[in-house]
């Protein structure tokens, strides 16, 4: 019995292979989604800061802070994805990294993703993106690059948020340009 519990375990756990793949390429399709994939190969080192959240996890973090704060919850509750990398060394090339920005920002123009910042000063390149909703009533996806003589980083937040959500969370961490938050880029 115990052999065949121990094949099994090996059998049962690849049985889920084709469910994590599933939900990897499904959250590829999600229109928040940032592959970031060129400017890690750029950056030719493993990041010093490395986060990935995925759905299951992120449930479970509602799951426990509900009790808690449930404002909070309510807005993880909404993630689908959040991924950070950030690359601390000297051995990046900067001028290749923003090149490299410049590229991907370029696509999510094109694919309709909205540029809140744009900093160019000395070495220092940084580009913040929203991916809103038609109506701009939901904020799909957050796009973050930063690249700076040391420092490179990426950061891809995804789920189905409002402006409510995003306003509770600086209420709740006393953010105050968080709370009178208003993404309608028809009425600017």
């Amino acid at each position: 019995m115990k052999m065949l519990k121990r094949l099994m375990l090996p059998i049962v756990f690849l049985s889920f292979i084709p469910l994590v793949m599933a939900a990897d390429s499904d959250i590829q399709n999600h229109p928040g989604y940032v592959d970031f994939s060129r400017l890690t190969a750029i950056a030719n080192t493993e990041p010093t800061v490395e986060i990935s959240l995925k759905k299951p996890l992120l449930n479970m973090i509602t799951n426990l802070i509900r009790n808690n704060d449930d404002e909070a919850a309510d807005f993880i509750s909404k993630l689908l994805r959040v991924t950070v990398n950030v690359f601390e060394t000297s051995a990046i090339d900067v001028d290749e990294i923003s090149d490299s920005m410049a590229e991907i920002a370029d696509d999510l123009d094109q694919q309709g993703w909205d540029r809140v910042v744009r900093i160019r000063e000395d070495d220092s390149h940084v580009d913040i993106y929203f991916r809103l909703s038609d109506d701009s009533k939901i904020i799909h996806g957050i796009a973050i690059m930063v690249a700076e003589p040391g420092d490179t980083v990426l950061v891809n937040i995804v789920g189905d948020i409002t402006t409510d959500d995003i306003s509770a969370l600086g209420r709740r961490f006393d953010i105050d340009e968080l709370v009178d938050l208003d993404l309608d880029v028809d009425a600017n």
